[in-house]
C-alpha cells in the first residue's frame, strides 16, 4: 500500500468501489405495515337511563288517561313497581328515577301529565319500589312495570273485571274478558283495523267479523255490515270504579248506525251523543247497528 493510500485510510477516505452500497446497507429498525383501525361510531340516541325514564313516563301517562279533564276524580297518589333482572338494571332505574333527587321525577311526571290534560291534586304522593322477585299487587301492570292508583274514595286501588259475551251476530271470540290491569279502553268495531279520518290506525279489541274474515260462518247468518269499523269503545273509569260506553263516530245516527243499551230493568237508553259517557251496569245488553247484541257482565 502506498503512502498516499495509507494517509487516505487514516483519515477515513475509501475508494468508490470499496464504499458500502446504500442498497445493501441493513435497516437497523424493522419496518412494519401500518395498522388501519376503524373508529368506533359514537352511540346514537338518548343514554340508557333516559330511555328507561321515558318508558316509565309513557306507562304512567297511558294508565291515567281515564282522568283526562276530570280533576275532581283524579288520584291522590301513585305507587310504581319495577321488576329488575339484576343489580345493574336496578341501578339503571335508580338513575332513571333520579333517586338522589326525590322530587325531580315527580315534578317531570306532573308536567307530562298536565301536557296530556291530566291534573292531579296539589299534594299528590309518588313512591316507587324496585324488586328482584316479583311485582306487587297493582292496579295496572305492563311488562316489568306496575302501578297502584290511590283514589280518595277507594284507597285500595282494586279493579273490577268485566266480560263481553256475544248474544247475536258473529265476533272473533265468543266472549272477551275486560281486564283494566292490562288496558283501560276496549275498542269495538267491524274488522281488526281501520284508519280514522286523522290517519291514525285503530285496532279493535272486540272484533265483529266481516264476510271475508277468517272464522266467519255463513251458516250463522249474514255479515254485520251495519256495524261500523269504528263503532264504540268500552272504557274502565278508575276514579268511579265502573265501566262506561262511548259511541265513536261510526256508531252515531249521522253515520246511519245506531247504538242502544238495554238495561236489566227493561229500560232502553239510546247512545247517540258523541263524547257522552254511558255507564254500564251488570247485565246490560249493547245493541249495535240492529244486527249485533253484546252482553256486559261484571266478574
Amino acid at each position: 500500500m502506498s503512502l498516499v493510500e495509507k494517509i487516505k485510510n487514516l483519515f477515513g477516505f475509501m475508494p468508490a468501489d470499496q464504499q458500502p452500497s446504500s442498497e445493501s446497507k441493513p435497516d437497523p429498525s424493522p419496518r412494519s405495515e401500518p395498522v388501519i383501525t376503524t373508529p368506533t361510531p359514537a352511540p346514537s340516541g338518548p343514554p340508557p337511563a333516559a330511555q328507561r325514564r321515558e318508558q316509565v313516563m309513557r306507562f304512567i301517562v297511558s294508565k291515567l288517561r281515564a282522568y283526562q279533564n276530570e280533576p275532581e276524580t283524579a288520584p291522590v297518589g301513585l305507587r310504581l313497581g319495577v321488576l329488575c333482572a339484576n343489580s345493574e338494571e336496578e341501578e339503571l332505574y335508580r338513575v332513571a328515577l333520579w333517586a338522589n333527587q326525590p322530587e325531580r321525577f315527580q315534578h317531570e311526571l306532573n308536567r307530562q301529565l298536565a301536557d296530556n290534560y291530566i291534573t292531579l291534586p296539589k299534594n299528590w304522593q309518588f313512591e316507587y319500589t324496585l324488586s328482584a322477585d316479583e311485582l306487587p299487587d297493582s292496579t295496572y301492570r305492563e311488562g316489568n312495570l306496575s302501578l297502584v292508583v290511590i283514589d280518595k274514595s277507594k284507597p285500595d286501588g282494586t279493579l273490577l273485571l268485566g266480560k263481553i259475551v256475544t248474544l247475536v251476530g258473529q265476533t272473533e271470540q265468543a266472549e272477551y274478558v275486560l281486564n283494566p290491569a292490562q288496558k283501560a279502553t276496549f275498542a269495538i268495531g267491524r274488522g281488526h283495523t281501520t284508519q280514522t279520518t286523522s290517519g291514525r290506525v285503530r285496532t279493535n279489541d272486540i272484533v265483529i267479523l266481516n264476510d271475508d274474515d277468517p272464522g266467519f260462518d255463513s251458516q250463522k247468518g249474514e255479515g254485520n255490515a251495519a256495524v261500523s269499523r269504528a263503532h264504540a269503545t268500552i272504557r274502565y273509569d278508575v276514579g268511579q270504579k265502573r265501566y262506561v260506553l262511548l259511541v265513536d263516530a261510526g256508531g252515531l245516527p249521522a253515520s246511519g248506525n245506531k247504538t242502544k243499551i238495554m238495561h236489566p230493568d227493561n229500560s232502553v237508553e239510546r247512545a247517540d251523543i258523541a263524547g257522552m259517557v254511558y255507564p254500564l251496569q251488570d247485565g246490560d245488553q249493547i245493541e249495535m247497528g240492529g244486527e249485533v247484541m253484546l252482553l256486559f257482565t261484571l266478574l
